[in-house]
């Protein structure tokens, strides 16, 4: 399975997805979606495969959206279905039949706050910097993931993490409960190919029951929100404070919003 902007390695019972375009800290473009999307459809086929690490070549794990590939001006129903693309990735991540473990380290920033949240087991390196900054830059946070996020954190974390557009430290996630480890760098890989070993010392089928029916329990409202994504997507993407949001973001200046 040959992609542009992820790879997958190992044979076996355990496989590495890895997000692959280490000159923009792995930042997500519409390739980047199509390539995900089309790697989770393959890797459910695998025959006897127990367990994916998710992880990110190079300096950082992944920083979320590749604004260059993200234009904040065009149509409602591009906006929409961008949105939809994205969505439909997160849930073909989340329902791999093969155990998830997301293996992050330095910045995971925005959509790369929230790939881990559709995993499985989350290990986090010692250098892991997460901010969910979406808000900050005048759109609503995509990609159907409050829900997991809230499942995570619990709704008064989840409102500061997303709200705030605070970052987070490896130790600080571990206490709110977004990661079940932190590990030193130079030991992440090792720390989710040993987790996939225990996973794999597991019965297959009990595994397989048990991980679809906690997803099913814990996604069952998931859908009943989920076109308010793409809706407010459209909507924000028309709003005159979203380019307000955007541009101070960036110079680090006091934003001035006008009423709407």
């Amino acid at each position: 399975m040959e992609y542009e902007t992820i790879r997958v390695e190992g044979d076996g019972p355990v496989r590495h997805l890895v997000l692959n375009r280490p000159h923009v800290h792995n930042a997500v473009n519409k390739q980047f979606v199509a390539d995900m999307n089309a790697a989770c459809w393959q890797l459910d086929k695998i025959e006897g495969l127990r367990a994916i690490i998710l992880r990110g070549e190079g300096k950082s794990f992944c920083s979320g959206a590749d604004l260059k590939d993200r234009p904040f001006d065009e149509g409602a129903t591009a906006t929409v279905s961008r949105s939809k693309d994205s969505t439909h990735m997160c849930d073909a991540l989340a329902n791999l039949s093969a155990v998830t473990i997301a293996c992050i380290h330095n910045y995971c920033i925005g959509g790369g706050a929230v790939l881990p949240t559709f995993c499985d087991f989350r290990i986090a390196a010692k250098s892991t910097s997460l901010t969910i900054n979406e808000i900050s830059i005048g759109v609503n946070l995509g990609w159907n993931s409050i829900p997991p996020i809230v499942q995570l954190v619990g709704p008064a974390r989840a409102k500061e993490m997303i709200i705030l557009g605070r970052t987070y430290s490896a130790e600080q996630l571990l206490d709110m409960g977004y990661v079940n480890d932190v590990v030193e760098d130079d030991e992440l890989i090792a720390a989710g190919e040993n987790l996939a070993a225990q996973i794999c010392r597991q019965p297959p089928m009990p595994v397989w029951a048990t991980k679809a029916s906690i997803n099913a329990y814990s996604r069952a409202l998931d859908r009943s929100v989920q076109h308010l994504d793409h809706l407010a997507m459209a909507f924000m993407g028309k709003s005159p404070n979203t380019r307000i949001a955007r541009e101070t973001y960036f110079d680090k200046s006091a934003p001035e919003y006008v009423d709407e």
